[in-house]
């Protein structure tokens, strides 16, 4: 019976554990050092493993990518985690949507731009209509 005990209270711990762990985690390589991290519901971030890269900070809704161009649409998580590099100021607020542009060979990180400002550096960078977010 003590066995059975024993056997019964280790499944239920291991159980609580493995629940307890976050297997929605996921990272998503975007090239030259930068990637799209996803932690969950509002971690959604994109960061670059060189210290010259740049980062978009949490919380990133949609982005696209090709080998010279990162663009992402945002909707901020504020107040902003302090793990960040800077501390970014969002016009207006966090109910809005902002719009970010990375130039990867130049590590040129763009934003929070509203959407005017995204389509004027899109055309200033000249990155390519295929890559859009939605």
């Amino acid at each position: 019976m003590r066995v059975i005990k024993f056997y019964v209270s280790a499944i239920f711990f291991i159980t609580l554990i493995l629940q307890s762990c976050n297997f929605s985690d996921s990272t998503e390589n975007l090239g030259n050092g930068y990637f799209y991290r996803n932690e969950g519901e509002t971690i959604k971030d994109i960061l670059c493993k060189k210290a010259t890269g740049g980062e978009i900070p949490a919380t990133v809704v949609s982005y696209d990518f090709d080998d010279d161009f990162i663009i992402a649409k945002q909707k901020p998580k504020l107040p902003q985690d302090p793990l960040y590099e800077k501390d970014y100021k969002y016009s207006k607020g966090d109910k809005e949507y902002y719009y970010w542009l990375i130039v990867k060979d130049s590590n040129l990180v763009l934003g929070p731009l509203n959407f005017e400002e995204f389509n004027s550096s899109r055309i200033k960078y000249k990155v390519p209509n295929n890559i859009i977010v939605n």
